[in-house]
């Protein structure tokens, strides 16, 4: 189906960068539809033929996933709005279901976290044994889609909000309507006659509840690492051994850039407790964690693991004489993240393969200024770097820098 429309989904805060970023690539789109961590934009013919070439994808390092954007639904129930999206879909043929939300705050907000929730999953084997062709391979989105496939995207708009963050704002407006009762008891128990209320000139009326359903239809081929789950989201399950949710963001910069970190030297600058650490040592590396901070035990029991605990910068460089691969996770702007990197690498005694290194934004503007940190950590020899926005990061994006080929 030729559609001049595309979507990309985000975390909530960084939709100026995606415009950006689709400016720089395609000037002459133009913003079509816009809500919090959902966007769509009309592009021109030429746009996008050049888009439905195999080899060209829209660069975006903030995109969590994009495709083609077919048009929107809206309704009261799911079953109203089934047969009007194999409607708009017409003769299309789908390998795949993908149903994933936009995200409805920012993360840490609420306590929001992206996640695939049951809704999705339910509307999704819904709307896979609905499907009027027998061409799906799964009925579910349970697993990865393969290269190549053909998949159906419906992006719910107004998801449900995860259990969690209706627990915590329940509970937020409890502990709020309590210590508002609290104070009115505490007034003069006088009563005071109300006062007038101002009638405002040319006041609106209130808008009337939208329907109960709005979705955004689109498809997209699956042609990288984060196509391939719905809504570029893993997710991922965390042993109940791990010690922190750095295991996550570790798991899915391992994934995405395929890099063979196997059996191997690694040093992970800012690694404690060690969530991300376990990651690594399930792997068969060895790890010399630098962190000042403590290492949770189970990970200092850990034979291949190596505790320096000291900043990067009072470590002897001769430490990382054998370390075949660097991983750097601080809380500190991306400037200072790159000076330690390259005081590091830069080292005549260091020779380093390849690194997952994290740069995070205290201010998103930091954002727009990409292209400057990748192009100094080329400058360092690393002829292959690539950037995403990780499903599990926060603000920040992971960067995977590789020399290809290595020489010892």
């Amino acid at each position: 189906m030729t559609s001049n429309f595309i979507f990309t989904t985000s975390q909530v805060g960084a939709e100026p960068i995606i415009k950006a970023e689709v400016a720089t690539q395609f000037p002459e789109a133009r913003l079509a539809f816009s809500r919090p961590g959902l966007l769509t934009f009309k592009l021109t013919d030429e746009n996008i033929a050049t888009l439905q070439k195999m080899e060209m994808s829209l660069r975006s390092v903030f995109s969590r996933t994009w495709g083609y954007s077919i048009g929107s639904l809206r309704g009261e129930t799911v079953e109203e709005l089934i047969p009007k999206l194999w409607e708009m879909t017409q003769d299309m043929r789908f390998d795949r279901i993908h149903v994933f939300g936009r995200d409805l705050h920012k993360i840490g907000d609420y306590k929001f976290e992206p996640r695939l929730t049951p809704e999705v999953y339910s509307l999704c084997e819904t709307l896979s044994e609905a499907y009027p062709y027998d061409s799906l391979k799964a009925k579910n989105q349970t697993e990865p889609a393969q290269d190549g496939e053909l998949v159906l995207d419906v992006i719910l708009v107004n998801p449900t909000p995860p259990e969690r963050v209706s627990s915590f704002r329940a509970q937020r407006d409890e502990a709020e309507n309590e210590e508002g009762s609290t104070e009115n008891a505490k007034e003069s128990p006088t009563p005071q006659a109300p006062r007038p209320m101002k009638k405002r000139k040319g006041k609106k009326a209130e808008k009337a509840p939208g329907p109960r359903h709005e979705w955004i239809i689109g498809w997209h081929r699956v042609h990288s690492f984060q196509s391939a789950f719905p809504g570029g989201m893993l997710d991922l399950q965390m042993p109940e051994y791990v010690v922190s949710r750095a295991w996550l963001k570790m798991e899915e910069a391992v994934r995405w850039s395929h890099f063979p970190i196997y059996d191997a030297q690694v040093c992970e600058i800012g690694s404690a407790p060690g969530g991300a650490t376990q990651a690594l040592l399930s792997r068969g590396c060895s790890v010399i964690g630098v962190d000042p901070a403590e290492m949770h035990p189970n990970v200092l029991a850990e034979p291949n693991f190596r505790h320096v605990r000291s900043r990067i910068a009072f470590v002897k460089r001769r430490e990382f004489r054998h370390v075949r691969w660097l991983t750097c996770d601080i809380n500190v702007p991306p400037n200072y993240t790159l000076d330690v990197i390259e005081s590091v690498v830069m080292h005549p005694e260091v020779n380093v393969r390849g690194m997952l290194l994290t740069l995070k934004f205290p201010d998103w503007n930091m954002g727009f200024e990409v292209k400057d940190y990748l192009s100094r950590i080329r400058s360092w020899g690393f002829n292959i770097v690539r950037a995403r926005q990780l499903h599990y990061s926060h603000q920040e994006i992971c960067v995977a820098c590789l020399k290809k080929p290595f020489r010892k």
